[in-house]
């Protein structure tokens, strides 16, 4: 029984630091310190954080199933290239969640609509903050922080999975593009209807505030064509 628990704490030993491994690449990934194309050598990155390289290759497997990363036979891994057909993609399942999550919000009653609303006015005041510093990449984030407040407030870890990794795309997007912001009056407009709407209980106009937000915020992303990259999907 001893040697059983002392493999399994070792086990988690190496999942940690491949957690740990796949956290700082995403990371670099969203803030562009990792460029698109760019290759990642499994034991460059192995030798600079002194690891093994079992962890590393974890950690970028992590990376490819959230399609963060491509891999190719014979090439290793590389950053991968989101098109604009990736990233209506990315906000077509966002508004999925989001709708869904939202709709279970009014499915829990009076409380969870409060409870919901509270923490999205915290949120919001969040955005708030970082519209007011006219910093790109705080607003991006803060705005981000406000759509998981909403999916979260569902109370289903697992949607708040799914959606984790949708908005590590959507923030790699975002940032590489460093799209021009609607006004912040705009932002916040947007964001109060929401909810409003989530307050009030008012189903449909929940759904179509989610959908008409997120389906701008695609279309902004998506008319840069010197920006966005026309190929390399990845499937």
């Amino acid at each position: 029984m001893a040697v059983s628990a002392l493999s399994g704490l070792k086990t988690m030993q190496r999942k940690s630091t491949s957690d740990q491994i796949s956290d700082e690449l995403r990371q670099m990934i969203i803030e562009g310190a990792l460029m698109p194309g760019e290759q990642l050598g499994e034991a460059r990155i192995a030798e600079q954080l002194g690891v093994s390289r079992a962890p590393v290759r974890e950690a970028l497997q992590q990376l490819v199933q959230q399609k963060l990363l491509v891999a190719a036979r014979n090439k290793g891994v590389s950053v991968v290239s989101f098109s604009a057909a990736d990233i209506w993609e990315i906000y077509d399942a966002r508004c999925a969640i989001e709708s869904h999550a939202a709709i279970r919000i009014l499915d829990g009653g009076p409380g969870s609509r409060a409870r919901a609303t509270d923490d999205l006015r915290t949120a919001l005041g969040d955005l708030r903050t970082a519209l007011k510093r006219r910093d790109h990449r705080q607003i991006s984030t803060a705005d981000l922080d406000f759509h998981m407040t909403l999916v979260a407030s569902a109370g289903n870890s697992r949607l708040v999975d799914a959606y984790s990794i949708l908005s590590a795309q959507a923030l790699a997007c975002i940032n590489r593009l460093e799209i021009a912001f609607p006004s912040g009056d705009e932002v916040i407009d947007d964001h109060e209807i929401l909810i409003a709407a989530i307050a009030r209980g008012d189903r449909d106009a929940m759904v179509k505030a989610i959908t008409d937000h997120l389906s701008v915020a695609a279309g902004h992303l998506t008319t840069m064509p010197a920006r966005v990259e026309s190929t390399g999907r990845h499937d």
